[in-house]
């Protein structure tokens, strides 16, 4: 049951939002079939970023601490996504989307990986429909190619079509949003990034999950446009980051401990 997990909640108005410490993996099993309006996820990307790598070195290079992501390494990134886009598929409702960040470019053994995740999104009950490049503006590490640019998978239900919110036009396939000055999570993502793929395909009052919520960016960019929101984090220094967020959201005064699973709301019916 989704109350045998450490979870707190936090409310605003009547939006709501629920949090859970563990691993999603045995979160996303206890979650309702068709409950969820769209599924944005920031997981691990399978690059062992901040282990032996050029990160790694030059962290070390100037005295700062390593901060490796659980499941970062090619193989158990696999594992871990390809079992939650399997949840993905049967929580989703009809026609919803699953939205999932992914690195752009780069080869190396058992890559590249936004190709694997991809072809993921287009098989076992969800269908792959568009590939989102987010332009960080500025260019990061690389080896000869400098990073500056990631990428959002979007597929949606197997059998269905793309839900879209109607008071938004087809928008361009490159978002042009700098990377965040925020240190809270050496992956962070704007929160402006993730409003836009939360306003473009659910109504006010939709229903959000994050299985890899991280530091919580979801979690603001749901109250910010009026959505609920289901995050799940593993790591317990990232999901107290994502607490005190959601909490400064939320002015401070409806942070407890929640006993039960936030229920889910009614929804109109999205454009097809």
């Amino acid at each position: 049951m989704l109350s045998d997990f450490t979870s707190r909640k936090f409310v605003r108005g009547t939006i709501h939002a629920t949090v859970y410490l563990a691993d999603c993996l045995e979160v996303l099993p206890h979650i309702a079939d068709e409950s969820i309006d769209l599924l944005w996820t920031d997981p691990p990307y399978g690059n062992s970023n901040h282990e032996g790598d050029f990160n790694a070195r030059l962290n070390g290079h100037r005295g700062l601490e390593q901060r490796p992501i659980e499941n970062d390494g090619p193989d158990s990134m696999r594992i871990v996504v390809g079992n939650m886009l399997v949840q993905a598929a049967r929580v989703l409702r009809k026609d919803c989307c699953c939205c999932c960040c992914c690195g752009g470019g780069g080869g190396g053994p058992k890559k590249p990986t936004f190709a694997w995740v991809a072809q993921r999104m287009d098989m076992a009950g969800l269908t792959f429909f568009h590939s989102v490049i987010w332009d960080k503006v500025k260019p990061g590490l690389g080896w000869r190619y400098r990073r500056q640019y990631e990428m959002v998978m979007v597929a949606h239900r197997e059998g269905g079509k793309l839900a879209w919110n109607e008071e938004y036009p087809a928008q361009s396939n490159v978002m042009r949003i700098s990377k965040p000055r925020d240190d809270a999570h050496p992956n962070i993502k704007p929160v402006e990034l993730v409003q836009r793929f939360v306003q473009q395909h659910t109504l006010p009052s939709g229903m959000v999950l994050d299985p890899f919520m991280g530091s919580g960016t979801t979690g603001v960019a749901c109250f910010r446009t009026g959505r609920n929101f289901i995050g799940i984090e593993k790591d317990e220094e990232f999901f107290q980051t994502a607490c005190d967020r959601l909490a400064a959201e939320c002015n401070q005064d409806c942070f407890r401990f929640a006993a039960a699973p936030a229920t889910v709301p009614e929804t109109k019916e999205l454009a097809l």
